[in-house]
């Protein structure tokens, strides 16, 4: 099962980790844990290559796990920041209701 926390600070989503494999299928074949990685890697080339913003991003591919955290924003670029990270936790919500059985999300508050 992969085990995903999503950090919010009031509405805002500014962390999300990620770690263990679904078990849907074999690795390689697993639909549900690269519908995991894409979203959450899309977000981070996102910050990387579009708004230029260095993100806490860990992975660790043994475990497998991985980790994206925002660094503390203002004004403009901290709206597109929310914006991705909001959209990538929704996506993740979406992944997990049509996977129950392979995704635990929880959600806590700084």
């Amino acid at each position: 099962m992969i085990k995903i926390t999503i950090i919010k600070n009031g509405e805002n989503v500014t962390a999300i980790s990620c770690d263990g494999h679904s078990g849907y299928a074999e690795s390689g074949s697993d639909i549900v844990c690269a519908s995991v990685s894409v979203l959450t890697q899309n977000a981070q080339k996102t910050f990387e290559e579009i708004l230029h913003i260095n993100t806490d991003y860990v992975v660790d591919e043994d475990v497998p796990s991985l980790s994206i955290s925002l660094p503390s924003l203002t004004g403009e670029q901290a709206k597109q920041a929310y914006l991705i990270m909001n959209s990538t936790a929704n996506g993740l919500r979406d992944i997990a209701s049509s996977f129950p059985k392979y995704i635990n999300i929880k959600e806590k508050r700084r």
